[in-house]
């Protein structure tokens, strides 16, 4: 059966699609074509285009965009990589103490517990117990496995767990693929992940715009925290892979993610759900596969994408964690460290739109909570900000960028992204115990314009108002 047709059926369903609203520069064509065939569909109550805006390869809809559904569940609305995040930690730290060599020597150190791969294992890795106590309940599960205080979860969006449905136990077996739950794979490597687009960032708040929040969070000029971006690790896009067919997903893993299914649906689900449905919903390419969100494979998926998200919390409490040891292990066990906020920018959640209950899709754009810290990230030589959040003109904006990356390359790529006062240290290591520094360069720090009208735009529509300029002294790839 044609997910389609699936939907369709279904009386409870709109006939007619929403709404496109676009902030910013209006998308060029193909992007608008998306954005316009996404609306159309019967279930979309709107959709939201934020400033940053753009196409990745091989993904079934834009970045830094937000869209609401009706009665339905789409996964490929978002990214597999559910609960990707961003955090920020706040030091007792001054810049003064933030030599060339000394972050050096921290990022060394971090870096050096980090896992080589997937599959090895890292001071911070999970037990099996560990790993089924996570999916249950999120972030609290590793609390005391990783010695944070509680006051920690009070940081993270939801208190760091999802409790959609609930949790029932057995439906570990229902909705887990066995060679998840059975082998270490998919809790060895966390929280010191910084390839691809992620990154650990040393910055120092080089500007109070709002010095009543500033206040509020502890913050001051001059004062060193760190940045990371980085998530969810191995468990949640595996498992998430399994529940559709995904453009971005090639070369040898293809086989490999159509066996494990066949396994995953058609012998561990035996005799559970129609095996042609099946067949349609999780091994076709259907571009978007809606799941209305009563039905059995809504509620199945839903439990899935709850697990998935509750382990992203798990990974960057690895990742806290990493920092205070990285932090004491190479300054002092004095100093003082604690995090400010951590933010999601993957996902799927029930929310409350004009006292409706509808699904909130957010593809590289991150929850809006009005009076709560906003991070917008730039990039390795551009500030980030610190915001707060508004109202979002009475709910009507429910989301924003989480960073202004495609406007900086932009800017970059044309020349007219000019440089500025001071410099960055950029590394790049291996990872592991043997981790080798690959490269690390001094280069200069480049103009806050391009986020700075992203941050503009932001506060013109009642989304997020800038409060406190973070200005990088260091970053690391590995």
């Amino acid at each position: 059966m044609n997910p389609l047709a699936l939907v369709a059926a279904r009386n409870s369903m709109p006939r007619s699609g929403g709404a496109v609203h676009t902030l910013g520069a209006e998308p060029g064509f193909e992007v608008a074509a998306t954005l316009r065939d996404i609306a159309h569909l019967p279930f979309v109550r709107s959709v939201l285009a934020l400033p940053d805006l753009h196409q990745k390869k091989d993904m079934e809809v834009p970045s830094s965009l937000a869209i609401t559904t009706r009665d339905v569940i789409v996964p490929e609305f978002t990214s597999v990589a559910v609960n990707d995040g961003m955090g920020v930690i706040a030091t007792s730290l001054n810049v003064g103490d933030m030599s060339g060599d000394r972050l050096l020597r921290f990022f060394s150190r971090l870096n050096s517990h980090s896992a080589r791969n997937f599959f090895d294992g890292n001071r911070y890795s999970l037990s099996a117990d560990d790993l089924r106590a996570v999916l249950a309940h999120g972030a609290a599960a590793v609390l005391g496995r990783y010695g944070l205080p509680a006051t920690t979860l009070d940081r993270l969006e939801n208190r760091g767990v999802s409790n959609d449905l609930g949790f029932d136990s057995r439906s570990l077996g229902d909705a887990v693929p066995l060679q998840l739950l059975l082998t270490s794979f998919p809790r060895s490597e966390m929280g010191l992940n910084f390839g691809g687009n992620h990154f650990l960032e040393v910055q120092v708040v080089d500007e109070l715009l709002d010095a009543e929040a500033g206040r509020r969070w502890g913050l001051e000029r001059g004062q060193v925290v760190v940045m990371y971006h980085l998530g969810p690790g191995p468990f949640s896009g595996t498992l998430l892979h399994h529940y559709s067919r995904r453009a971005k997903l090639y070369g040898r893993r293809v086989p490999l993610y159509f066996f494990s299914k066949l396994l995953f649906h058609y012998a561990q689900r035996f005799p559970r759900g129609d095996a042609r449905r099946k067949w349609a919903l999780h091994f076709q390419s259907n571009r978007w596969t809606p799941l209305p969100d009563a039905s059995e494979e809504g509620i199945l998926f839903r439990r899935a994408l709850a697990m998935a998200t509750n382990f992203g919390y798990a990974y960057r409490m690895a990742t806290i964690r990493a920092i205070l040891d990285g932090l004491h292990e190479t300054f002092s066990p004095e100093i003082g460290a604690e995090l400010l906020c951590d933010i999601a920018h993957n996902g799927i959640s029930r929310e409350s739109v004009d006292d409706e209950d509808v699904w909130v899709a957010r593809h590289n754009a991150c929850r809006l909570s009005p009076g709560k810290p906003a991070i917008v990230a730039g990039s390795y030589d551009v500030p980030s900000y610190l915001g707060v959040g508004l109202d979002g003109f009475d709910g009507r904006h429910g989301s924003y960028d989480h960073g202004a990356g495609t406007l900086i390359e932009a800017e970059r790529e044309s020349g007219r992204l000019k440089t500025s006062a001071g410099s960055v240290f950029k590394h790049v290591m291996t990872r592991g115990a043997s981790g080798a520094l690959v490269s690390r360069e001094e280069i200069p720090l480049r103009s806050s314009e391009p986020i700075d009208r992203l941050l503009a735009c932001l506060e013109r529509e009642r989304i997020v108002r800038p409060a406190v300029r973070l200005k990088p002294l260091g970053n690391l790839k590995n």
